[in-house]
C-alpha cells in the first residue's frame, strides 16, 4: 500500500471537456425553451418562463464550474462542502428544478 504523503491527487482539467458539454448543452436547451415561449402563438404562463430561467441560471452555474475548472481558483470556504461539485449540485439542481416548472406552465 502506497504511503498517504505519495499519493498524489486527482488532476480538475480531466473533468474541464464534460464540464464543457454539460454547460454548452444546457445552453441549447435554455435556447429552445426560449425559443418554444417566444413563438408559441396562445399566451404561456408567466410559471413556463419562470421553469425557462431556471434552466437558463442552470447554464450560467454549469458555464461557472467549467471556468473554476479551467482557472482552479481558490475557493475558500466552498471547499469545505465540496469545491467545484458544489457548483454542478446548483447547476443540475436549477435544472432538473426548470424543466417541469416549464412544463407546468405549458401545458
Amino acid at each position: 500500500m502506497p504511503d498517504p504523503a505519495e499519493i498524489e491527487p486527482p488532476d480538475p482539467s480531466r473533468d474541464l471537456p464534460a464540464a464543457a458539454v454539460m454547460a454548452v448543452l444546457t445552453f441549447l436547451v435554455f435556447a429552445g425553451l426560449i425559443a418554444a415561449l417566444i413563438t408559441r402563438t396562445s399566451a404561456s404562463e408567466p410559471v413556463a418562463w419562470v421553469g425557462a430561467g431556471l434552466v437558463g441560471l442552470g447554464a450560467v452555474v454549469l458555464a461557472a464550474w467549467a471556468l473554476v475548472i479551467n482557472f482552479e481558483p481558490d475557493l475558500g470556504w466552498a471547499e469545505r462542502f465540496g469545491g467545484d461539485l458544489l457548483l454542478v449540485g446548483f447547476g443540475v439542481l436549477f435544472v432538473v428544478a426548470g424543466l417541469p416548472t416549464f412544463a407546468a406552465g405549458v401545458i
